[in-house]
């Protein structure tokens, strides 16, 4: 039974380790003074940073920092319930 439960925790192991990946991506925009700064957050929370970034106008830090939150949000729900039926499948 412990190993059962030890598994189940698998999908949420792997939602903090993305979550801490975009976090650590969002410290160079500021503290770096690059124009790419933060393409690491873009690309760790692709496709929707783009898709969203497509009806956001602005080019303000903060709209796209909002940005980077949603698409992060989505892509862990995606992982996590993705994470979640694998494996609830391989069990």
């Amino acid at each position: 039974m412990v190993h059962s439960n030890t598994i189940n925790k698998i999908p949420l192991i792997i939602v903090i380790v993305y979550l801490v990946l975009v976090f650590l991506s969002i410290i160079p925009i500021f503290i770096g003074d690059d124009a790419l700064s933060g393409i690491f957050a873009v690309i760790l929370t692709a496709p929707w940073s783009a898709l969203l970034g497509n009806l956001l106008t602005s080019g303000s830090t903060v709209a796209g920092l909002l940005l980077i939150m949603i698409g992060a949000a989505i892509n862990a729900a995606i992982l996590y319930f993705v994470s979640r039926w694998i494996v609830g499948f391989l069990t």
